[in-house]
């Protein structure tokens, strides 16, 4: 390249392809001489480049730990414990029929959500190229609601909790299959002490001969169990409608559970215990309008805080019901786990505090040399 009166200048250097390119010349220009001049011939290459990796990571020292948003995870407890009492009213109020109940916070919650979408000019529709999403969502979201009010009034509070909440092995299986996501050794055993865990605490007579099939409600565990499969779809699908306004999906599934609800309250099932809402008491009714109350309570902080806070520190704070959740059984209904449902609530636990920290663990296994 000549320039007006100037010599011939050299062409510039070739730019680096990509970023780990320039990383790799880095390297080479800062330690391999130190090294190539005093090892040389000493030792392989291979043993060159572990000292050189252990060098930089000398020098860039451990790795800062990221700062937990503590807001969040007063929400997000305080979410969970909304929740908790909301299954807790919906088990209590036997003199109503749980899809009912259900009618009724379905209610409460759409017309929390109507003027917030309304405020914020948004469609209630939702974007155009997610709205066949959204409607599934909603379908999805209205029969987990009506598989957890449906389980948490037959089956023991702790139970039916800490089933839900193995949701996240359904999480895991439905993401290796649809979104081809890595499960590697580590997912693998959390989804094995999971379903220990599970069959622990529904102890299933054909496995533990502890009593007649005709006393098991087998029909209790099942709606836990497809309420946790339906959470995880719920997850998978949200995942896909994150930029759509929480008020809106919120929105969509009240609606879907509220027909839903107000389908099966027509039709006579097991479903259908309980008196009719209409004729409850006063005090029934403000029950009832408090499970409508702490459900969107619940749904409104736990959005909140995982705006602020990732979805892994709001898992291991959530997974805290479950203590909750035996608690207010042993307390208000005199059930006490025995030693296996109190190990499997442990186990389930255990393996939810671990995937919300496989990302912190997964990082500090990076660092070991």
């Amino acid at each position: 390249m000549a320039l007006p009166g100037g010599p011939l200048l050299p062409p510039p250097p070739p730019p680096y392809t990509t970023a780990k390119d320039e990383l790799e010349v880095l390297i080479t220009s800062t330690y391999m001489p130190n090294y190539s001049s005093t090892r040389k011939g000493s030792s392989s290459d291979c043993e060159i480049k572990t000292e050189i990796r252990r060098k930089i990571l000398k020098d860039l020292g451990p790795p800062r730990p990221t700062k937990t948003n503590w807001c969040a995870i007063l929400l997000a407890f305080l979410s969970g414990v909304f929740f908790t009492l909301c299954s807790a009213l919906v088990k209590g109020l036997k003199s109503i029929a749980p899809m009912e109940l259900l009618v009724l916070r379905s209610c409460v919650q759409v017309s929390a959500m109507l003027p917030i979408v309304a405020y914020r000019g948004r469609n209630p529709f939702g974007p155009s190229g997610l709205r066949l999403l959204l409607v599934l969502q909603g379908i999805v979201g209205g029969l987990t609601l009506v598989l957890l009010f449906f389980s948490f009034r037959r089956l023991p509070l702790g139970d039916a909790t800490s089933i839900i909440f193995s949701s996240p092995v359904f999480v895991l299986l439905l993401s290796f299959i649809c979104l081809r996501e890595p499960c590697g050794f580590f997912r693998t055993l959390v989804v094995f002490l999971l379903v220990t865990g599970v069959v622990l605490i529904a102890q299933p007579p054909l496995i533990f001969r502890n009593g007649s099939v005709e006393q098991y409600d087998g029909l209790g565990y099942l709606a836990a169990v497809c309420g946790a499969l339906f959470t995880a779809i719920n997850i998978v699908v949200m995942r896909r409608c994150k930029e759509v306004h929480y008020s809106i999906l919120v929105l969509h599934f009240s609606i879907w559970s509220l027909l839903i609800a107000g389908i099966l309250t027509q039709i006579h099932g097991p479903w259908t215990s309980g008196g009719h809402l209409y004729y409850a008491s006063l005090v029934h009714w403000g029950l009832a309008l408090l499970i409508g109350v702490t459900g969107l309570l619940g749904q409104v902080l736990l959005a909140r805080a995982l705006s602020m806070e990732g979805a892994g520190k709001v898992a291991v704070t959530r997974s805290l019901d479950i203590v909750l959740a035996f608690i207010l059984q042993v307390a208000f209904w005199g059930e006490v786990p025995d030693w296996k449902g109190a190990l499997g609530a442990v186990l389930v636990c255990v393996c939810v505090a671990a995937m919300g920290a496989e990302e912190q663990l997964t990082r500090a296994a990076a660092t070991i040399p």
